[in-house]
């Protein structure tokens, strides 16, 4: 949520607008650079504008080319409209002093009427604002000869909130940054020190990275992070890890490709950690001792939105396998206080491992004595540092707003845990991991197979009343419940996800002639209690949409058949959810939405 990203190099605007490109999936409401092009520099050259980076570059024309420090801020709306004035970077009234903000100043109001007692106003509705006018108006009245960094963090202890911050002040060689909340990384290369929200931007540029720390107010210059005396400075390592590119190459979208990446980033999740006589799974980033796993009372599972409903199906997982309570939480909504003690085990799973309400809660569950973890894809995340254990999913880069391939890491990932800790016996054990090993050619196969009804379960919903998802007996109900999230995401087609049985308790009220119903039924113990679901609700007229890889009675029902490969009961989840994935892809398209980068969206929500 928001992307900074601030440089000082030869051609630092150059890199900060290619920067800003990669970091675009936190934010694409606005963009916005500022430049200085010499150490003597007299002003800050500034702009900015809605839509995305590249109507920045557009409206840039060329002319920050030779400046030698930038940065710059790519938008998710949180306080303001999306307009030109929101937009950051946001500036003193002479134009000297310039700063770009992810996060939220909570005491922001407070801050304003302060600033208009002293004579200031405001020129935007952002909570961003306060600052660039508090550090003025500190810099302008301190005294025995503090420097800016002093005046710098001075300002910093009057914020309430979250934040990461860079800031540019005209006489200044350099970039002022802070972190509390929010994630900040500092990198260097030859010739280069920047600062991002992320890594990504520094592949190619930078060949280290410090992750920056709560509470960390520094100055860049110099190609070294400077201080106030007696704070510790993060040292540098070597950056991990390879960039991928936004290019969707023979696909018309990079959501496409990311369903399609599914075999491959499967098997990367799987390698190595399934033995090779297939008896076993290893999962050694949950580095709990057999003893500590014996005493655990529960497992929790935090997280939000894809991850949260992988989290009900890995969280399902513990329960088939193990005799451990397990639940999944959504993680605003977590009650830390009441499910974790020293014999519990919370793990948050996140994407970006940086989502604010899923670190909170881990934050909570720590405080309460409980085991923390994580799964996490983005290697050096907030999420995985805090916990100092745990699973990195290495599904790549996701570069598609809404989540994809490593919603399917997630669920592989917490089936490889639950088997590895699981009290079944060694022949069921052994079923699984096999059928296991097999999936990436299991779902290469099946991309290749469905396009025909995609399309027509495409026209039938533009055509019709919203659709309603349908599951029965925990797993597929959580597939139908990302179902309906990817169709909400992609499409803006208000649906709902309801368990087969529950349909007549209220929704059943809402089908008439011609509603979709999307089921999801894999050919398990519940296929002929969704059976009689999928009667009562083709009895008062609705059209079917039928995922399922069985090839029995219940495909007779079915106006759209999906037939998906067939698979153990434990793995359905793999081989229905790609089918819906596509399908949430193709009405979006259909509809003309940019699938990429969907309205009020954002890949990594660091507010809460």
């Amino acid at each position: 949520m928001c992307g900074i990203y601030g440089c000082i190099a030869d051609d630092a605007a150059g890199q900060v607008l290619e920067g800003l490109r990669k970091l675009e999936y936190r934010g694409y409401d606005s963009a916005g650079l500022a430049a200085i092009f010499s150490n003597d520099s007299e002003k800050i050259e500034t702009e900015r504008t809605t839509g995305y980076v590249s109507d920045l570059m557009t409206k840039a024309n060329g002319r920050f080319e030779g400046a030698i420090i930038s940065i710059g801020h790519t938008r998710w709306a949180t306080h303001g409209g999306v307009t030109d004035y929101n937009a950051h970077p946001h500036s003193s009234s002479d134009g000297k002093i310039t700063i770009v903000h992810n996060g939220i100043i909570e005491n922001a109001v407070t801050l304003a009427s302060k600033l208009s007692k002293l004579g200031y106003s405001l020129s935007s509705e952002t909570d961003t604002e306060v600052i660039v006018h508090l550090l003025d108006h500190e810099i302008k009245t301190q005294q025995d000869g503090k420097g800016y960094l002093d005046a710098f963090s001075s300002v910093i202890s009057e914020l309430e909130g979250s934040w990461a911050i860079a800031v540019m002040i005209s006489d200044l060689p350099g970039i002022l940054v802070s972190r509390k909340g929010a994630p900040l990384v500092v990198g260097r290369g030859e010739g280069n020190l920047s600062v991002s929200s992320d890594v990504q931007p520094f592949y190619g540029a930078c060949s280290e990275v410090a992750y920056l720390r709560d509470g960390d107010n520094f100055l860049l210059s110099e190609g070294k992070i400077h201080s106030l005396p007696d704070v510790d400075i993060p040292t540098f390592e070597p950056l991990e890890g390879v960039y991928d590119e936004q290019d969707p190459g023979n696909f018309d979208h990079m959501m496409l490709k990311e369903i399609h990446d599914q075999p491959t980033s499967l098997s990367n999740v799987l390698s190595g950690r399934i033995s090779a006589d297939g008896l076993s799974t290893n999962l050694s980033g949950i580095s709990l001792t057999p003893e500590e796993i014996k005493k655990l009372e529960r497992i929790n599972f935090v997280a939000c939105g894809t991850a949260y409903y992988a989290s009900e199906i890995i969280s399902s997982y513990i329960r088939k396998f193990t005799n451990i309570r397990s639940e999944a939480f959504i993680a605003s909504e977590f009650p830390a206080r009441s499910v974790c003690s020293e014999n519990t085990l919370t793990i948050g799973i996140s994407q970006s491992g940086e989502t604010k309400d899923t670190l909170d809660a881990i934050f909570e569950a720590k405080k309460y004595g409980s085991h923390i973890s994580a799964m996490c894809n983005v290697i050096g995340s907030t999420l995985s540092r805090f916990t100092s254990n745990g699973v990195y999913l290495h599904s790549g880069p996701e570069f598609a707003v809404a989540s994809t391939k490593v919603f399917t890491n997630m669920v592989a990932a917490g089936l490889l845990f639950a088997l590895s800790i699981s009290e079944m016996p060694e022949s069921e054990r052994r079923i699984i991991v096999q059928e296991l090993r097999k999936l990436p050619n299991m779902i290469s196969s099946q991309l290749l197979d469905i396009d025909d009804s995609i399309t027509k379960a495409s026209n039938l919903i533009l055509h019709s009343e919203p659709p309603i998802f349908i599951g029965r007996g925990g797993l597929s109900t959580y597939v139908a419940k990302e179902g309906a999230l990817k169709m909400m995401e992609i499409s803006y087609i208000p649906c709902l996800s309801v368990p087969g049985g529950e349909l007549k308790h209220g929704t059943i009220a809402l089908i008439s002639e011609g509603s979709p119903i999307v089921a999801i039924v894999p050919s398990d113990d519940k296929l002929n209690l969704m059976e009689s679901s999928i009667r009562e609700c083709k009895s008062r007229g609705a059209k079917i949409i039928l995922v399922t890889d069985s090839e029995g009675p219940i495909c007779d029902l079915a106006d759209i058949l999906i037939q998906t490969n067939k698979s153990h009961p434990a793995l359905s989840p793999f081989v229905n959810i790609i089918p819906i994935q596509l399908l949430a892809y193709q009405v979006g398209v259909d509809k003309g939405v940019n699938v990429d980068r969907p309205r009020n969206l954002a890949k990594s929500v660091t507010v809460v």
